[in-house]
């Protein structure tokens, strides 16, 4: 049986390792999110649309991004636990409170990109239908492969933001584990 001080460690690590997958998922799925449609309907013949251009999307990159390289800092300070048999990652208490603050900030900012981001598409989209309705898209093809366009970007950044959720629920359980252990 696995002793209990590499156990707590080794859940840790591998939650980390998750977080940072999915961390890394969102980024590449808003990263790659594109609108790029042809037609004379728009001005100088096509309409393009990029995460650059929505300051919301720019921020889930920017929290993605710093996450994935916190996660790639903490990785190293768990395998070490498991190596020394610490149950507490650090080794001291001051360092492993340092680390559960850090851990909170992190749930908090991923928490608020994938907010954001949810909130966002879910509200651009529904502006969109609104914009180009279903008699309108019916009328124009041009119009009516506009908003399948808009509709998969929106849908792309929605994934993306549930993956930075489920990357938050992650850390948590990455907080509430370190916190016992701390208090063990």
């Amino acid at each position: 049986m696995a002793s209990s001080k590499i156990v707590l460690p080794s859940v840790i690590l591998a939650l980390r390792l998750v977080a940072m997958l999915l961390l890394a998922g969102s980024l590449a799925l808003i990263v790659t999110d594109k609108v790029d449609v042809r037609s004379d309907l728009f001005e100088g013949g096509r309409f393009v649309l990029k995460f650059k251009d929505i300051y919301t999307y720019r921020y889930v990159v920017a929290i993605a991004a710093i996450g994935c390289a916190y996660s790639l800092v903490q990785a190293p300070l768990a395998a070490v636990a498991i190596a020394t048999k610490k149950r507490v990652i650090g080794g001291t208490a001051n360092l492993a409170l340092f680390l559960i603050c850090a851990d909170v900030i992190f749930v908090i900012a991923f928490a608020t990109a994938a907010g954001a981001s949810y909130w966002f598409s879910t509200d651009a989209d529904r502006y969109v239908d609104e914009l180009y309705p279903d008699s309108l898209t019916k009328a124009n093809p041009d119009f009516k492969r506009l908003r399948q366009e808009l509709d998969m970007f929106f849908v792309r950044a929605s994934a993306a933001a549930l993956l930075m959720l489920l990357a938050a629920k992650c850390t948590a359980a990455v907080l509430v584990i370190s916190v016992y252990a701390l208090v063990k």
